[in-house]
C-alpha cells in the first residue's frame, strides 16, 4: 500500500527526512508559530530514516539541520508550518501508524494533516476497517469516514460490517452511537432480506428498519420518506463506464478460486473489492445492473452444469436463478435490449453445440432460438448495431468462422471469415468495430484482428506484447483494453492498451490478481 500522503505536495522534496514536527497550525495565515519538538516524541510518531545533508535547510537557515530543528524552539510561518505537515507524513506505509497520526492532529488541531489522515483511511477503508487501531476510533471519526460519498468500498455491506464490528467491541459504550452510524449507510442498497436478517436487530435502529424497508417496498411513496442517503455511494454507481471484472486463479478442471475487481476510474487502475466462492469453474459471465450473473460451467465433479447463479455486489450474496435447458460450458454469453444470450459450448458428453439459449430478464425465463449453421466451443460473442456476432471457436479444428444473428428475425448470417482461426480469443467493440484479441491456435496468439461492418472485412493490427488465450477484452474510457489472461503456461496479470492512432499496443499497470478474465 502506498503512503498515504505521497501524492501532497509538490514542495515536499523525496529524501526529506520526516522528522519535523509542527506544534500548531492555526487558521491566522500572517502570523508565527513557536515550535518545539523532541528526539523522544518524534521517534514515538514513525521511525526516523538516515538523515540526508543535501535536505538540511528546506525549512531553516541553511546553516542548520533538521537534527537541530527537532531539539530547538523555532518560529514558523503558517505556510511553512503547512508545508512541513505534509512533509512530516510522506514516509512509507510501513512506517506509517494512522493512531498516531490521529492522535497528533487532535492535540496539534493541525487541519491539513487531518485532511491527508481522512483521505488516506477514505483510499484505504477495507484495510483500515481491519486494523486493530479502527477498534479505538470515537465515534466522530468512524461517522467521519462511514458518511463520506467517496468511501472505497466494494459493497455497502462492507460499511455495515466495520460499523458492527466496532459497536462489538464495546457494546455497552457504544450503544447509544449506533442509530447515527446506521444512518450514515446507504440502505436502500440493501435488499429487504439482509435489512431484516442484520440490521433490525441492532438496539436503536427500528425507525431506520422501517423506513428504508418501505422505501424499497413502495416506490410510491418515496418522496415521503425521509431517509439521509438514497443513492450508492460514488464508487459503487453502476454506470456505463464502470466494470466488474472475475478472474479466476486456477487450472481448468477443478474448482477455482475467484474473486471480483473493479475499475477506478479516478486511479486508473483495477482494485480487487472481493473473493467469491462459486463451486464451478469454466463459467460465463454477464453483468446486470449491480449484479453478475454467472451461467453454466464446470460443477465440482468437473461435468458441465446449467445451473445460472446471480452475484448482487451491494449485499456481497449469491442469488439463485432459472437453470438453462441445456447443461453447457465453453460457451459465450452476449446480452442484448435486456435479454441473455448463450451460444453454443459442450455438452455433458462434451461434444460441441450449436444450440442458442434466450434468457428473458422481465419473464424470468430460457427458452431455445434458431441454432448456429456450426456446432462450436471456445468461441467469442459480441453485440454491434443491434446484432448478435459468435466469432471463431473450436470442434475438432479451430476456426475463423463468424456468423451474425438477428433477434428481431430468428436468423443465422455469415460473415467474412477471420485471416485466423482461434478459439478462446477476448473480444470488445470498439469506436465501431468489433475488435478479436489473442486466442489459441498451436499454443498462445498475440495476433489481433479488426471487423468492419461496412466492409464486410477483417483487417489484422498491431499484435499484443504477450501472446494469450482467456483474455478479457473491454472498451472503457474510449481506449481498448486487454486484462489478464493465460499463455505459455502462466496465468497473466497484465494489461495491455491499445494506442489506435500509432497502431501499438501499450503495457499498463499490473493487476491486483492474475488469472483468466471474465467479463
Amino acid at each position: 500500500m502506498s503512503s498515504p500522503f505521497s501524492e501532497c505536495s509538490s514542495h515536499s522534496p523525496v529524501s526529506m527526512s520526516p522528522r519535523l514536527l509542527t506544534h500548531s497550525c492555526s487558521s491566522d495565515a500572517a502570523s508565527t508559530t513557536t515550535v518545539a519538538t523532541s528526539e523522544e516524541s518524534l521517534n514515538n510518531f514513525m521511525p526516523s530514516p538516515p538523515m540526508d545533508s543535501a535536505t538540511s535547510g528546506i525549512y531553516c537557515d541553511g546553516t542548520q539541520s533538521l537534527l537541530d530543528l527537532s531539539t530547538s524552539p523555532i518560529a514558523y510561518s503558517q505556510e511553512s508550518l503547512q508545508e512541513a505537515a505534509i512533509a512530516l507524513t510522506t514516509a512509507p506505509s510501513s512506517d506509517y501508524s494512522l493512531a498516531r497520526a490521529d492522535l497528533l492532529e487532535s492535540e496539534e488541531q493541525c487541519n491539513i494533516l487531518r485532511q491527508r489522515v481522512t483521505e488516506y483511511e477514505i483510499r484505504n477503508f477495507m484495510q483500515v476497517c481491519k486494523s486493530p487501531e479502527f477498534f479505538d476510533f470515537d465515534v466522530e471519526h468512524l461517522q467521519r469516514l462511514v458518511e463520506h460519498d467517496d468511501l472505497n468500498v466494494s459493497a455497502e455491506a462492507d460499511v455495515f460490517w466495520a460499523i458492527r464490528r466496532w459497536y462489538k467491541y464495546d457494546e455497552e459504550a457504544r450503544r447509544c452511537h449506533l442509530p447515527g452510524l446506521v444512518a450514515c449507510l446507504r440502505l436502500t442498497q440493501f435488499d429487504v432480506d439482509f435489512i431484516y436478517s442484520h440490521i433490525n436487530s441492532l438496539p436503536g435502529c427500528e425507525l431506520l428498519v422501517n423506513k428504508a424497508v418501505e422505501w424499497l417496498l413502495r416506490p410510491c411513496v418515496r418522496g415521503t420518506i425521509s431517509l439521509r442517503y438514497t443513492k450508492p455511494r460514488k464508487v459503487l454507481q453502476t454506470e456505463d463506464d464502470t466494470y466488474s471484472i472475475i478472474v479466476q486463479t486456477r487450472g481448468d478442471h477443478r474448482i477455482a478460486d475467484k474473486c471480483v475487481l473493479r475499475y477506478n476510474k479516478a486511479l486508473n487502475e483495477w482494485q480487487k473489492w472481493t473473493d467469491i466462492k462459486l463451486e464451478r469453474s469454466n463459467f460465463a459471465i454477464v453483468q446486470l445492473e449491480n449484479s453478475i450473473i454467472c451461467i453454466g460451467g464446470l460443477g465440482r465433479n468437473t461435468k458441465p452444469i446449467n445451473h445460472v447463479n446471480r452475484y448482487n455486489l451491494n449485499t456481497q450474496a449469491w442469488e439463485p436463478m432459472p437453470s438453462m435447458q441445456q447443461r453447457r460450458v465453453y460457451m459465450s454469453v452476449a446480452m442484448l435490449d435486456g435479454k441473455i444470450y448463450v451460444f453454443g459450448g459442450q455438452d455433458e458428453k462434451y461434444q460441441a453445440l450449436n444450440t442458442v439459449e434466450v434468457f428473458d430478464t422481465v419473464a424470468g425465463r430460457w427458452q431455445n432460438m434458431a441454432g448456429m449453421s456450426v456446432r462450436r466451443a471456445s468461441t467469442a460473442a459480441a453485440v454491434l448495431d443491434g446484432k448478435l456476432y459468435v466469432i471463431g471457436g473450436f470442434n475438432r479444428a479451430h476456426l475463423r468462422l463468424v456468423e451474425r444473428y438477428d433477434p428481431a428475425k430468428n436468423i443465422w448470417t455469415q460473415c467474412a471469415e477471420m485471416n485466423e482461426a482461434r478459439g478462446w480469443p477476448g473480444v470488445a467493440v470498439h469506436n465501431g468495430h468489433i475488435y478479436v484479441i489473442g486466442g489459441w491456435f498451436n499454443g498462445a496468439l498475440r495476433t489481433v484482428e479488426r471487423y468492419s461492418l461496412s466492409a464486410n472485412k477483417w483487417t489484422t493490427i498491431c499484435s499484443l506484447n504477450v501472446a494469450r488465450g482467456s483474455i478479457c477484452g473491454l472498451s472503457m474510457n474510449e481506449t481498448l483494453w486487454a486484462v489478464g489472461g493465460y499463455g505459455e503456461g502462466i496465468l497473466r496479470d497484465t494489461v495491455e492498451v491499445y494506442d489506435e492512432e500509432n497502431d501499438n499496443w501499450l503495457e499498463e499497470k499490473i493487476l491486483p490478481e492474475a488469472g483468466r478474465y471474465v467479463r
